[in-house]
């Protein structure tokens, strides 16, 4: 970067073939709220951004796939969504089989009980974004409030914290912010900068720049 090279060619240079970690997944979540009304647009935008730092295929189709979630999870109905109509929407937006695979699991799990190290084992919760943003999905449709779905994703051990902050973000878009327990959000630093972005860039969407 400092010798005015092209970001990304270090990125690829960097990781030959390009990173498929889920890095990119789990920082997505301001671009897919700016763009949950055009996923034509959000692809091309996350694809973009992503690229950066996670230029294999697989490393940026799982961020849009992430963004996609919060995308529809935004779009959803409160108390109103079909968590299979959902997988649908995002199997048909997903072009790698290995995540084809995934959300079928999602599926199969979603009619039964599965342990967590039966998630764990099908779904993964590494590093990879196919082994995390499925994980991510599922510990969301699993559970039908915000604090039990983040509580079960962060149990799922592995690369916790990112798991997560992608279960957070789409489990926040669907229930709002109110859904947040008050006590965590009086531990979260920078949180009035957090929130200061946030309005703005909501202004930024309805108004205009």
């Amino acid at each position: 970067y400092r010798r005015g090279e092209d970001p990304y060619e270090v990125a690829r240079s960097l990781y030959p073939g390009g990173s498929y970690g889920n890095g990119a997944a789990m920082r997505v979540a301001p671009i897919a709220c700016f763009y949950y009304d055009d996923l034509g647009k959000l692809k091309e935008v996350v694809y973009e951004a992503s690229s950066i730092t996670h230029a294999h295929p697989l490393g940026k189709e799982g961020a849009f796939l992430q963004a996609s979630a919060i995308a529809l999870a935004i779009r959803a109905e409160p108390g109103r969504l079909d968590p299979f109509d959902f997988l649908e929407q995002l199997r048909a937006l997903v072009e790698h089989d290995i995540y084809v695979r995934k959300l079928d699991a999602i599926r199969r799990f979603l009619s039964s009980r599965p342990t967590r190290s039966e998630v764990v084992r099908e779904l993964g919760n590494s590093v990879e974004a196919f082994n995390s943003v499925p994980t991510a999905i599922y510990a969301f449709l699993a559970h039908d409030q915000f604090e039990p779905a983040l509580r079960y994703a962060v149990s799922l051990g592995g690369d916790s914290d990112t798991i997560g902050a992608m279960t957070g973000a789409i489990a926040g878009a669907y229930h709002g912010r109110e859904a947040i327990p008050a006590r965590w959000l009086s531990e979260l630093e920078n949180r009035d900068y957090i929130e200061q972005l946030a309005v703005r860039l909501w202004e930024i969407k309805v108004r205009g720049p």
